[in-house]
């Protein structure tokens, strides 16, 4: 495995002309660095395709820079500021919690104002599966430790306490186990109440760094974070002197003891639009405000959750739980490289820094929309990019069973994947889970993002996401069209609006990851008259949030049903930057056919196929579409993508769903293997038949559909369609069906009308 030796990316995916673009480069080789812009146009280097393209944006970007080493720091954790060492325990000290780890036999820190660097302070920590709380002064540690450890998902009461009046340190365990919130019910003796003191031979000191919830200061200087922690804490609260045992007995048991110097209350701020911020407030008064960083899960179910509400918005006492991971990645916060001026005549298009150091090349993408509140072009592509980040640094395939007996298909790794497999830095995609088993609820595009490079091939050997857009971009160019690029982040933004420039957008391939902003742009554009053509699949199917505060985050929370790559626990299906529910958008009653007339059906990775024309495609008033096309040829029995036009991932006509009564069935494609899958949203009980070979439902449906005030929609349904356009040096019918239609949308007038 060769690792590269020069990593980058760029503070935001969508940038327009006359702004700037902050780009972030680390190496393990400090030296310089060349740079310059490149247009991307194609990057399948599939031998049957046209092969790379890539061009040279003379005078933009053209330059050298000093790359270095740069540090990034993983996992989620809160930051409290105390300047004046108020919580510094030199006085006494009584720290109340709830705990509930999930990997207890690691080294983690829980609360503690520490630097283990010196041994300076206090903490509350986890070693070798037992709670333990330590003070220092730099020259000796006293320790506590629990009798007892810990079991991994059951909710915990935790007191710590510095005597100073009594030389001693205390701590306390007590299981808070009820009938929903931990991994086992009540009918479980844990046995696992414990308590504990020891000897304090040393009063603390003051170290020079921040309290943290979920860590451990490394030293002053650094401001490193090392003993992650993995699990929920839930409302710390911190007594500046040494409670009695009454009081203590009394928070184990869930009451409320006067006097606390500092609480922070994870829930508070709760509104309907859910928690969409870092900020964690001390509802104390004393000002100990902390923040976020890395963007720890929140909204999550806390020691007193009964399980009769499911919507933390509704009873944020209940959902006062941080889940922290140590692996959680929200922002490398890698020192700035350079700041790109974007020209104000430079075209709409994909984009990437091209960085080189010595052989080792780069290339970090972003998408140049045109100038605000204008087009340039008739047609509109809209980048899916938040599905890229979905998807980004996905490492779900990399266990070769997994992906041959999930998938039908051979898992094929490169370089990429392999440098993912061993550089946690570059973060995890929300298919894959924290070490700890959770999830991945939030993705970030603030890190080098290596499966968004333009030749990336997937696991599972074909182009996907990017890439596979990068056909269409393609083919656009060579067959002389003008079009603008925008992007999911721009039309989540601006909306409706956004889309009314154009006469026709178009959906690449694989747009899965939708707000309902987006979700209403669309519906009404296409109401009003807009032209849209989903060149796509398995699109506009997963809940997505962008986050308020974070632009370049988007959370989604998978759950139910759907291809999941994980569920959700119970009680935590809502988003936490919005309030919204999770899910596929078709239990939210938006299923994609409403809008596009086709909508998520079956995957199969492993062979394409082509589609069979139907009586519909013989009605005169369609003839347009089909011109040059005989009426007998398979459409797309060829492709970069597995052989065919249909694969991967496809979509079908349903009127039960919502597609609209007028719409025409153009063709449908059929000859799947056994290895092409129905959804499980589709599957109602467990039973046989339901692949490529046998049910009817897995196939990829051409849709045709006109809407009020001229508007149309043609639905391709399929992955696999942007792959065949250019077969045969652009010369077959996917590419010819593709220009009919885009030349008739972008022409001003009514169509033909189809009732």
């Amino acid at each position: 495995m060769r690792l590269a030796q020069i990593r980058g990316y760029c503070d935001r995916p969508n940038v327009r002309p006359g702004e700037a673009l902050d780009f972030f480069v680390s190496t393990p080789r400090p030296g310089p660095c060349r740079t310059r812009l490149v247009r991307l146009i194609h990057g399948d280097r599939n031998p049957d395709g046209p092969g790379y393209k890539e061009e040279d944006v003379a005078g933009v970007g053209s330059g050298e820079l000093l790359a270095t080493t740069q540090f990034t720091q993983l996992g989620g954790h809160v930051v409290v500021a105390d300047p004046a060492g108020a919580l510094d325990g030199r006085d006494g000290l009584t720290l109340h919690l709830h705990l509930w780890s999930t990997l207890p036999a690691k080294r983690q820190g829980v609360v503690a104002r520490w630097s283990d660097a010196t041994d300076e302070g206090w903490a509350l920590a986890i070693e070798d599966g037992h709670l333990v709380f330590m003070v220092g002064d730099g020259a000796q540690v006293s320790r506590v430790v629990s009798p007892k450890p810990l079991f991994p998902d059951v909710w915990y009461s935790v007191v710590a306490r510095i005597d100073r009046a009594a030389c001693q340190i205390s701590l306390s365990q007590v299981v808070t186990l009820n009938s929903v919130n931990s991994r086992f019910g009540r009918i479980v003796d844990l046995d696992a109440d414990a308590a504990a003191d020891a000897t304090l031979t040393a009063a603390p000191a003051r170290p020079d760094v921040p309290l943290l919830v979920a860590g451990l200061a490394q030293e002053a200087t650094s401001g490193r974070v090392v003993a992650l922690y993995n699990g929920k804490v839930d409302g710390p609260r911190l007594w500046t002197q040494p409670l009695d045992a009454a009081d203590c007995a009394s928070l184990h048991a869930g009451g409320a003891v006067p006097g606390a110097h500092a609480h922070w209350d994870f829930a508070a701020g709760t509104t309907r639009d859910g928690i969409g911020t870092d900020a964690v407030r001390d509802v104390s008064g004393h000002g100990f405000d902390g923040r976020c960083v890395n963007q720890p899960d929140r909204g999550m179910t806390g020691w007193n959750w009964d399980g009769r509400e499911e919507h933390f918005v509704h009873c944020p006492e209940q959902y006062g739980a941080l889940w922290c991971h140590e692996d959680s990645l929200d922002d490398s916060r890698w020192q700035k490289a350079l700041t790109l001026a974007i020209p104000a005549d430079l075209p709409s298009g994909c984009y990437a820094l091209k960085l080189e150091q010595g052989a080792e090349v780069d290339r970090v993408p972003f998408f140049v929309a045109p100038p605000r509140g204008t087009a340039t072009a008739r047609i509109a592509v809209v980048i899916p990019t938040f599905s890229y980040l979905a998807y980004a640094n996905s490492q779900v395939l990399q266990n070769a069973a997994t992906g041959q007996c999930v998938m039908g298909v051979l898992t094929t790794l490169d370089d990429l994947d392999l440098e993912l497999n061993v550089t946690p830095q570059h973060g995890l995609s929300t298919y894959d889970y924290h070490s700890d088993g959770r999830g991945v609820a939030y993705t970030s595009w603030r890190r080098p993002i290596l499966n968004l490079r333009p030749d990336y091939r997937h696991e599972f050997g074909a182009v996907w996401q990017f890439p596979a857009d990068l056909h269409l971009i393609d083919w656009l160019t060579v067959k002389g069209f003008t079009f603008d690029v925008i992007t999911d982040h721009d039309l989540h933004a601006e909306g409706a609006a956004l889309l009314r420039r154009y006469a026709v957008v178009i959906s690449p391939s694989h747009a899965e990851y939708t707000s309902s902003q987006m979700l209403d742009a669309y519906e009404q554009y296409l109401a009003s008259g807009g032209r849209g053509m989903y060149l796509g699949a398995n699109g506009f199917y997963w809940v997505t949030s962008q986050h308020p505060e974070k632009p370049w985050l988007v959370e989604v929370r998978k759950g139910e049903s759907g291809d999941q790559a994980w569920r959700a626990r119970p009680g935590e299906l809502h988003h936490s930057t919005t309030g919204e529910r999770g899910g596929i958008w078709r239990h939210r009653a938006r299923p994609p056919q409403k809008i596009w007339s086709t909508g998520y059906t079956a995957h199969g990775l492993d062979v394409s196929a082509g589609y069979y024309q139907l009586p519909d495609a013989r009605d005169a008033r369609l003839a347009w579409i089909f011109d040059g096309i005989g009426a007998d040829e398979v459409i797309g029995d060829f492709g970069l993508v597995n052989g065919g036009a249909s694969g991967l991932e496809m979509d079908r006509i349903d009127y039960a769903l919502g597609t609209p009564p007028n719409t025409m069935l153009l063709a449908s494609s059929h000859g799947h293997t056994a290895s092409a899958m129905l959804v499980p949203e589709d599957q109602y009980f467990a039973y046989p038949g339901i692949t490529g070979r046998d049910n009817p439902l897995v196939r990829a449906d051409i849709g045709y559909v006109t809407t009020r005030h001229g508007g149309a929609v043609f639905a391709a349904s399929s992955m696999a369609w942007c792959g065949s356009l250019s077969w045969n040096g652009y010369a077959n019918n996917v590419s010819r069906m593709t220009e009919n239609v885009l030349r008739r949308f972008a022409q001003d007038g009514p169509l033909d009308e189809v009732v």
